[in-house]
């Protein structure tokens, strides 16, 4: 049996326990020690950021003159998208997760991560703003206080808003958000869920917002077992994926294609569009099941993208 058979199995008898994302993160602290903020993580994590960023400015928003609003699904374990964006101008920022994963120890080790970088070139190239590191600061003074605030009222302080549950159902004002940002989430929901959010998505958008999106589409057992391909997913049935599946975090399996078509029936348009493709030779050693079969070679070989759309206006 392959280890990636095993952590599918783990991952199921996980599903199926009480507070199942507690003992996800048990098992990802204690066992796959997937969790640290280390230092190429932050940095890859700040990248997105600035490209999220770029992105905003390339479009000529008004926006990007004074101050800008911002919305990122999926805050996981460290929130270093919104503290960025907050340290860039940002005049509000909406963080969205499923779970309560951020802790105090977990915001200050973000927060250190940010003022380690504070006498390097890092912040300069990044347009992190002055007044911006000293109300950085101040809160890193309060993490540090015994008995403080708790996380979320942490990020208050910096114009930052945590909310837990379905970003879907938001309720913000309709035409708020210059700038909706993800990374990596969008593989893990269903195509009923995707289409969700990018309604509440397009329902928020200011008229000339933009939205910005990192989006895995390989199989990520391949990250724990050699022996398989970032191709393998696309071997099984729906049947049998849903046997195979994370149930805490399911893969989708939904294509490149399937995303832009999604974007549109939402009422977005993709402006630009980033892939990177896994090797030919692996998917053509693939047996795809029958509902991959009808996608090119070229959507299927895309393992990885970066899509950019903003509002389609009629």
């Amino acid at each position: 049996m392959g280890s990636w058979l095993i952590k599918a199995l783990v991952q199921r008898g996980i599903g199926a326990l009480p507070n199942p994302h507690y003992w996800n993160e048990l098992f990802q602290d204690r066992v796959t020690h997937s969790l640290g903020l280390t230092k190429e993580r932050f940095e890859a994590s700040l990248r997105n950021c600035r490209n999220h960023l770029d992105q905003l400015q390339r479009s000529g928003s008004t926006a990007t003159s004074n101050s800008f609003s911002a919305f990122e699904l999926g805050t996981g374990w460290f929130p270093t998208v919104p503290i960025g964006l907050f340290l860039c101008g940002a005049r509000e920022v909406w963080t969205w997760d499923i779970a309560p994963f951020l802790t105090c120890d977990r915001l200050k080790l973000t927060i250190r991560r940010f003022l380690e970088l504070e006498q390097g070139p890092e912040l300069h190239h990044f347009h992190a703003l002055p007044e911006r590191l000293t109300r950085l600061r101040e809160v890193m003074a309060l993490c540090e206080s015994p008995g403080g605030l708790g996380p979320a009222e942490l990020l208050e302080r910096l114009g930052i808003h945590y909310r837990i549950g379905n970003a879907s159902r938001s309720g913000l004002p309709p035409q708020s958000v210059d700038l909706i940002v993800s990374d990596v989430v969008f593989e893990y929901l269903s195509p009923e869920e995707l289409f969700e959010i990018l309604q509440e998505f397009r329902r928020i958008a200011a008229p000339n917002a933009v939205m910005s999106h990192t989006i895995s589409l390989d199989d990520q057992y391949a990250a724990y077992d050699p022996g398989i391909t970032q191709f393998n997913f696309l071997r099984f049935s729906d049947r049998a994926w849903r046997w195979l599946n994370n149930p805490i975090i399911p893969l989708n399996r939904l294509r490149v294609s399937d995303y832009r078509r999604v974007f549109s029936e939402s009422g977005f348009q993709v402006v630009d569009e980033t892939n990177q493709h896994g090797d030919p030779a692996e998917l053509a050693r693939t047996p795809l099941a029958a509902r991959f079969r009808g996608y090119s070679s070229e959507d299927l070989l895309v393992i990885h993208t970066w899509l950019i759309a903003i509002p389609r206006h009629s």
